[in-house]
C-alpha cells in the first residue's frame, strides 16, 4: 500500500433541523461575537432568521449582501465590518460562495494584512478563529474543503488559498436547508459535486483508500439520489442522500485534488460569471474523455462499483460511465454545451485567454494527464 496523509479537521454534524442549534454549536467553540456571513436570496427564506433564534443571547452582526460569485471587494468590506465590531468567530449560511467568503474573511480578521498576501498554497501558518458552515446547498463541499475561492474582478481571474488551517471548526448538514433550492441549483450544484468525486478518484496525488472510498460511495449515492432531488425537492432522503455524498466529496477531493475540468470552470467562471455546477456539468465528459488514456482502468473500476457498468472491458465501462454522466445531466434539464449556458461565441482571443488562465490554474496540477495549450483549446472548442 502507498504511503499517504489523509486530513479531516472538520467537526461534522449532520441531522434534520440540527442548523437551529447552531448557537450552541458557536458556544462551545468560546465564540461571543458573530459574523454572520450569508446573502439576500437566503434571506428571504426565512431560513437565516429561524437560525438567528437561537443568537438571542449573544452579540452578533450580520452581513447578507455575498454575491453568487463573490470578489474581493466583498471579503475587504466584510472584513472591516468584522473587525469594527470585534467578531471573534463566524458563521456562514449559505452555498459555495458565502463560505469561500467567509474563509478568506477568516485570514484578515485573524492575521490582518491584504488578502493577496495569502493567496496560494499554505501561505497560512497558524490557526485562524473559529468558522462554523451551514451548507444550504449539496454541491459544493466547501463545508469540510481547505481551499477558497474569490474573483479579482481587477485582474479578470480567480484568486486560489489554500490550507488546512482554512478548513471550517464545524460543519452542520441540515437537510431541511436545502428544500427551498430550484430544481436547477439542485442539479447544478449535484454536478459539482459528482466533478469533484470523480475528478478526486484519477488525481494524480488520489492513492488513498480513504480517498478512493469517499469517491466511491459519494459517486453512487450522486447517481441515485440527483434525479429525485432535482425533481421533488421535499425528498427530505433525497435531499439528506446528497448533502452527505457532497460532503463525502468535499472531504475527498481537498485531500486529492480535482483536475483539468475544474480548471475550465474556474477560468470560464471568472471570465463570462458561469455557474461553477453548470460548467463542470459541461466539461466533466470532455475532461474525462481527455484523461481516457491515462486512467482508463480508474474509470472502469469506478464505473463498475457504482453499477453504471458489468462490462469486463475496461474501455468499454469506462465509456459507460461517461455516458452515465451525460444521461444523468440532460435527464435534471442541465445545458450540455457552453453555447447553452450562455456563453457568447468564443473568438479566437477569447480562446487564448481561457487557455492561459486554465494552465496556470492550481487545480490543473493535479490532472492524471499533462495539458498543453493546445489541448485546452480544443476541450473549450469541443465544449462549445
Amino acid at each position: 500500500m502507498n504511503p499517504f496523509v489523509f486530513h479531516v479537521p472538520t467537526k461534522i454534524a449532520f441531522g434534520e433541523g440540527l442548523a437551529s442549534g447552531t448557537a450552541d454549536i458557536v458556544k462551545e467553540l468560546a465564540g461571543s461575537r458573530a459574523l454572520i456571513l450569508t446573502d439576500k436570496p437566503l434571506m428571504k427564506t426565512g431560513i437565516v432568521e429561524q437560525i438567528l433564534e437561537g443568537f438571542a443571547d449573544m452579540k452578533y452582526v450580520i452581513f447578507d449582501d455575498v454575491p453568487p460569485d463573490s470578489d474581493v471587494d466583498c471579503v475587504n468590506k466584510v472584513a472591516d465590518l468584522a473587525r469594527s465590531e470585534e467578531c471573534d468567530c463566524i458563521v456562514a449560511i449559505g452555498g459555495g460562495s458565502v463560505m469561500d467568503t467567509a474563509k478568506v474573511v477568516n485570514i484578515c480578521l485573524t492575521l490582518g494584512g491584504e488578502i493577496l498576501e495569502y493567496q496560494g498554497l499554505n501561505n497560512i501558518a497558524e490557526q485562524l478563529l473559529p468558522l462554523v458552515a451551514v451548507p444550504t446547498t449539496a454541491g459544493t463541499g466547501s463545508e469540510v474543503s481547505m481551499v477558497a475561492m474569490v474573483k479579482d474582478r481587477a485582474e479578470g481571474k480567480k484568486l486560489l488559498f489554500g490550507s488546512r488551517y482554512l478548513a471550517p471548526s464545524v460543519a452542520v448538514l441540515d437537510p431541511l436547508l436545502t428544500v427551498s433550492l430550484p430544481p436547477k441549483l439542485t442539479a447544478a450544484t449535484g454536478l459539482d459535486a459528482l466533478t469533484h468525486a470523480v475528478e478526486s478518484y484519477t488525481a494524480v496525488i488520489s492513492n488513498s483508500v480513504f480517498t478512493d472510498s469517499l469517491c466511491i460511495d459519494s459517486t453512487k449515492m450522486i447517481f441515485e439520489n440527483l434525479r429525485a432531488a432535482t425533481k421533488d425537492g421535499g425528498n427530505i432522503e433525497a435531499r439528506s442522500q446528497m448533502l452527505v455524498a457532497s460532503t463525502m466529496a468535499g472531504v475527498a477531493f481537498t485531500n486529492s485534488g480535482v483536475g483539468v475540468v475544474h480548471a475550465l470552470a474556474h477560468s470560464l467562471g471568472a471570465k463570462f460569471g458561469t455557474h461553477h455546477g453548470i460548467a463542470n456539468c459541461i466539461f466533466l465528459p470532455h475532461g474525462m474523455q481527455f484523461n481516457m488514456d491515462a486512467v482508463t482502468q480508474r474509470y472502469a473500476k469506478l464505473s463498475r462499483l457504482v453499477g453504471m457498468s458489468t462490462s469486463s472491458k475496461d474501455t468499454v465501462a469506462a465509456s459507460e460511465l461517461i455516458e452515465a454522466i451525460e444521461t444523468l445531466c440532460t435527464d435534471c434539464g442541465l445545458p450540455r454545451r457552453l453555447r447553452d449556458a450562455g456563453v457568447p461565441e468564443l473568438k479566437s482571443d477569447d480562446i487564448e485567454e481561457l487557455a492561459f488562465l486554465t494552465g496556470s490554474d492550481p487545480a490543473i496540477m493535479f490532472n492524471p494527464k499533462e495539458c498543453s495549450p493546445e489541448d485546452i483549446k480544443g476541450l473549450y472548442e469541443r465544449a462549445y
